[in-house]
Order: structure tokens, then C-alpha cells, then sequence
């Protein structure tokens, strides 16, 4: 069992790295607040505190390419796979296309990936009865 543990611990720091790498491309490849903000407040990633005040500062003129890095940098530190599943949903792939190249790069930068090629991203977090986390 530490052995899965330490495996969990080990994507985990792999995949929350990346993030923190690609949070600046991420963030640029969201042009449009709606409905990636609704999404994320749905499925409690954002509070509705920051789903308001990230609306306000639109309405005030700031530039969603603004707000975005400061969502994002809240989402780090609450980090683990199910915020990437959210994040690169078919979904919001479709509305910003440029985060498909995002998310590839999750793909790419694994240092795993020849393990799970065809599979899609493997993606750590805790899933009841699940030694690994669960595949997107």
C-alpha cells in the first residue's frame, strides 16, 4: 500500500508542476468567461464568491485574459486530477480550442505516457476504491 501511495504522490507533484508551468497558456487559451466560470462553480471548484467577483471584474472592463490567472492560481492550490478533467472537458475544448494543445501537452510532459498512449490522460486523485485515480 505506501508503494500506491507513493505513487499518488508522485503524479501528483509530476502533473501539479506542469500545471504550474502551463498555468500562463492555459489561462490565455480562455476567451470567454461563459460558461467555463459557470462549470467550474458547478462542480465546486470556485466558490460562489470568486464566480461573482471574477463576473464584476468583467462587467468593470477588466480583460478576462486578467481574470483567468487569478482563478487559476486559486485552482493550484486546491490542485489534483479532477480539476484537469474539468479544465480540458470536450466542453470547453470546443469553445477555446487553443487549450487542446494544453491539454496535450499534459499528454507529452508526462514522463508516463508510453504507459497509457491511447488511453488518454491519467489523471490522480481520489476516487473511492481506486488505487490510481481514474482515466479521462
Amino acid at each position: 500500500m505506501l508503494a500506491v501511495v507513493q505513487n499518488k504522490e508522485i503524479f501528483h507533484e509530476i502533473f501539479l508542476n506542469h500545471f504550474k508551468k502551463k498555468k500562463t497558456e492555459i489561462a490565455n487559451s480562455i476567451t470567454q468567461l461563459f460558461p467555463f466560470l459557470e462549470r467550474l462553480r458547478d462542480h465546486s471548484f470556485i466558490t460562489n464568491k470568486t464566480y461573482n467577483d471574477s463576473q464584476e471584474a468583467c462587467r468593470n472592463l477588466v480583460a478576462v485574459r486578467r481574470v483567468v490567472p487569478h482563478i487559476l492560481c486559486d485552482l493550484e492550490k486546491q490542485f489534483d486530477g479532477s480539476l484537469l478533467q474539468a479544465l480540458f472537458r470536450k466542453e470547453h475544448l470546443k469553445e477555446h480550442p487553443d487549450l487542446t494543445q494544453n491539454q496535450r501537452s499534459f499528454e507529452n510532459g508526462n514522463p508516463f505516457a508510453p504507459l497509457f498512449q491511447g488511453r488518454g490522460l491519467l489523471f490522480i486523485h481520489h476516487v473511492p476504491g481506486s488505487e490510481l485515480g481514474s482515466v479521462l
